[in-house]
């Protein structure tokens, strides 16, 4: 039931939502803009027998077998989840492939804003952690805009505007932290991917589950 719910439902929350139940901050931060932020998690599993499943979940950043998946928020606290893919995957690559750029294009171009008596698309505001390669895959599926913390090369130091830039996105950031906590409260989540579990309803539940918690918890912004 809570599958075909969310199913119909829209994906994110239209422009004027957002707008009207985000707290002051965001939009002073974010006046006029689309902003979306984007995270992605590891959700556990066991340690395959077959050597190519194995090789496949074995990611090296949280060092076990896992799933990855990805999570978003935008400010007015709506969170959701997209497909779980297996762990090797990068989060660059998750990123560029996986199709919620392209959802989020398609949104945009139908959910209009009128802007000095024009309807207008206003265009998403991605906002990753320095770890993605975003900025390409995003400008290619309707001109997405993306934000992230500076990036900082082994020799070289932050200037002034860097520093507060990038503390500034990673504060921001700091809510997304909680939609991740949210999204993994799930029993089956939290237990982790089992030997006998079924991987089409487990990636079913993963996607159902924070749909669902926006209407059982307070909102994570």
């Amino acid at each position: 039931m809570f599958r075909r719910c969310r199913d119909r439902w829209p994906m994110f929350a239209f422009f004027d939502e957002d707008k009207s139940l985000q707290k002051d901050k965001w939009a002073s931060r974010y006046d006029g803009m689309r902003p979306v932020m984007w995270d992605m998690t590891g959700i556990t599993a066991y340690a395959f027998s077959n050597s190519d499943y194995q090789r496949l979940t074995f990611s090296t950043y949280y060092n076990e077998n896992c799933f990855k998946g990805g999570i978003f928020c935008q400010p007015c606290g709506w969170m959701g989840t997209i497909n779980a893919w297996t762990g090797g995957v990068s989060d660059s690559d998750y990123n560029r492939r996986e199709g919620y750029l392209k959802q989020q294009q398609q949104f945009q171009e139908k959910d209009l804003v009128t802007i000095d008596g024009q309807e207008r698309v206003v265009r998403f505001l991605n906002i990753y952690d320095k770890g993605y390669r975003a900025k390409m895959a995003a400008w290619e599926n309707g001109k997405q805009l993306v934000l992230q913390p500076d990036f900082k090369e082994s020799d070289k130091r932050f200037n002034r505007h860097q520093t507060i830039s990038s503390a500034s996105v990673a504060s921001d950031r700091g809510g997304n932290e909680r939609a991740v906590n949210v999204s993994k409260r799930a029993g089956l989540i939290s237990k982790g991917f089992q030997s006998n579990s079924d991987p089409v309803r487990f990636n079913s539940i993963w996607l159902t589950w924070s749909f669902q918690a926006n209407f059982m918890f307070e909102r994570v912004l």
